[in-house]
């Protein structure tokens, strides 16, 4: 039987729970502005690892970079190379507020940074899906449209003020963002930076998942979709932290 604190996430969380994570070794400079120049510094290799790991993105490190530079490159598609400016975009708005203050952790936050992430990609951007969607990989069917603002309302609120520890919080609001699907598309991306205005906010270094460990990613996500339980893939992401900043 559950106890009472995973009742309360499987409430509050749409059915996700886990155990108090231990906190992972991740650097923590203490200053919100001096972690978003970190952030700024390592951004193509956040970018190329995020979208090759969540997205299959086929564009190399070098080609990540000079797409970031502004610059056109050959070999990938139009798509592919949108894809790559838009999360870059993303990470550039994620910058902006947390450097002036305006980060929350909210869904009016996350639609604005979904507006650049998902833009021409998903279905409609910047907004909640308004209808249904589903995962491809898992049994697991999202939350209906209908629902999706009161479980925005009532998770971000509960990681805003049950969850102390701003790694687990960070953490945590990723795999929320996740299961929710709160958009028609991009959903992950848009999760990755949520995550990470969290910890930049807090003057911790950014994380984002490898694309090394993209097949231990996939495989432990699957579980966390179908079951809620957040534990191994709380624990998979805290050893990301020990993995980048060895």
């Amino acid at each position: 039987m559950a106890d009472l604190s995973d009742t309360a996430k499987r409430n509050e969380l749409n059915g996700m729970f886990w155990q108090t994570l231990k906190t992972p070794a991740l650097p923590c400079i203490g200053d919100p502005i001096k972690a978003t120049r970190i952030f700024h510094s390592n951004l193509a290799a956040i970018t190329w690892n995020s979208l090759s790991t969540l997205e299959q993105n086929p564009a190399t490190l070098p080609q990540t970079s000079t797409i970031l530079a502004g610059q056109s490159v050959g070999g990938i598609s139009i798509d592919d190379l949108m894809q790559v400016k838009n999360f870059a975009d993303g990470a550039k708005k994620l910058i902006e507020m947390v450097r002036s203050g305006t980060f929350n952790l909210d869904i009016e936050t996350a639609c604005a940074l979904h507006q650049y992430v998902g833009k021409e990609e998903a279905l409609d951007w910047g907004v909640l899906r308004y209808s249904k969607v589903s995962i491809q990989g898992t049994a697991y069917i999202p939350p209906n449209a209908s629902l999706l603002p009161s479980i925005a309302e009532k998770g971000f609120s509960f990681l805003r003020n049950q969850i102390v520890n701003p790694i687990e919080r960070a953490f945590a609001a990723f795999l929320f963002m996740s299961r929710s699907q709160f958009f028609f598309d991009a959903n992950k991306r848009t999760s990755v930076l949520m995550m990470n205005g969290i910890l930049l906010s807090n003057g911790y270094y950014p994380v984002t998942v490898l694309k090394k460990d993209s097949e231990v990613f996939y495989a432990k996500l699957a579980v966390f979709y179908e079951t809620g339980d957040a534990d191994d893939m709380m624990e998979f992401l805290g050893s990301l932290a020990g993995q980048m900043y060895e």
